[in-house]
């Protein structure tokens, strides 16, 4: 029996699939070799065409990834269709509709099942709002008072947290890489300029939130900032970080008293 004569029709990469990275892209050259290799003799010594086509359809788009160095959003053979980075796509378009909860559940089992989504532009992107929005609902939790920023004025505030002394503000800062001083300072601007609508009177104190590594020279970064108002950074991971995250807005408070 001849091997199949069509091509596997290989769609234009959609522009949220991350490049892979030289060993993905060799695990997909070694994995495509033997699934193509699988798939060519199932064709001429077994009576199961459907799979002997799949296996021929997923190890062409394997190497096909590995000589282009992305990952195919979808190949198809005749009636044959793989998507890939589809999934991630999806995951994205119904983020808003789940829970903070669930969309972190839903992002980790990607980064399990894909690991090249931690690279996406989009994923990452997504990532970052997530936990923006755990972070406002758990500051609404334990500070029921709590605004939710991003109106004009804000100057990159995500929430307000008002208290007896005066407004802190709250920036979420997402990502992988540790926090550096240029980014805390533009944000200690940025916030000591902000006039918000619920806080015409400026915000007295900031307080970065972020899941990244703090760096060593965190504290000396802090106090360099002080001058400009009071700032603090917590890594905040987990509702397990609740506490450090009020004691956080609590110690800021009562530096806006102390320095008025």
């Amino acid at each position: 029996m001849a091997a199949p004569e069509a091509e596997p029709e290989i769609p234009e990469q959609q522009p949220d699939a991350a490049p892979l990275s030289r060993w993905e892209r060799l695990a997909a050259s070694l994995s495509g070799s033997a699934l193509s290799g699988a798939g060519a003799a199932a064709v001429f010594i077994t009576d199961n065409q459907a799979g002997s086509v799949a296996l021929l359809l997923v190890g062409v788009v394997l190497l096909v990834m590995a000589i282009n160095g992305s990952p195919l959003t979808r190949a198809r053979y005749q009636d044959y269709e793989l998507f890939m980075a589809r999934r991630r796509r999806q995951i994205v378009a119904t983020i808003n509709e789940d829970s903070p909860e669930e969309a972190r559940q839903a992002l980790q089992v990607l980064s399990t099942v894909d690991p090249g989504a931690s690279r996406d532009p989009l994923v990452a992107q997504m990532s970052a709002l997530v936990l923006e929005r755990e972070v406002v609902n758990r500051l609404t939790s334990l500070y029921p008072s709590t605004v939710i920023a991003g109106g004009p004025g804000d100057m990159g505030l995500d929430a307000m947290v008002p208290t007896e002394r005066g407004v802190v503000g709250i920036q979420v800062k997402a990502g992988t890489t540790p926090l550096h001083g240029s980014a805390l300072r533009v944000m200690a601007l940025s916030a000591a300029h902000a006039r918000p609508t619920a806080a015409p009177d400026g915000v007295g104190a900031l307080l970065v939130v972020t899941n990244r590594p703090l760096p060593e020279t965190l504290p000396r970064r802090l106090r360099e900032l002080r001058s400009v108002l009071p700032i603090a950074v917590v890594r905040w991971i987990d509702a397990q970080d609740d506490q450090a995250l009020q004691a956080q807005v609590q110690q800021l408070s009562a530096q806006i008293g102390a320095s008025g």
